[in-house]
């Protein structure tokens, strides 16, 4: 026995890595279109609605454009990136919901 509870002699299980990369949806700074607009978006791509929608786009005030040092308001959609992305904090994981058969 290692002495760790829960432990079953496996290997270390390391952290998981943030694979997450410098895109905007993953910027703590930045502010997600809503949800009826992403769904909209949504329905339009899978051709369920016949009605035009516009990609969705947030809003970020901390966008670096060009060489212009200061930082600025800009509509962005989740796909871009600028220098100054600092990531989010992941979402807790959910707990529970799995069973055990023995």
């Amino acid at each position: 026995m290692t002495g760790r509870l829960g432990h079953n002699g496996g290997p270390v299980l390391d952290e998981p890595a943030d694979t997450r990369s410098g895109r905007c949806k993953h910027c703590q700074h930045w502010k997600a279109p809503s949800d009826e607009e992403q769904r909209a978006y949504e329905w339009f791509q899978l051709g369920l609605s016949r009605r035009r929608v516009r990609r969705p786009t947030g809003a970020c005030d901390r966008v670096l454009i060009g060489n212009n040092p200061r930082p600025a308001f800009s509509a962005t959609s989740g796909e871009f990136g600028c220098g100054n992305f600092e990531a989010a904090p992941l979402p807790p994981m959910p707990k529970g919901g799995g069973f055990v058969t023995i």
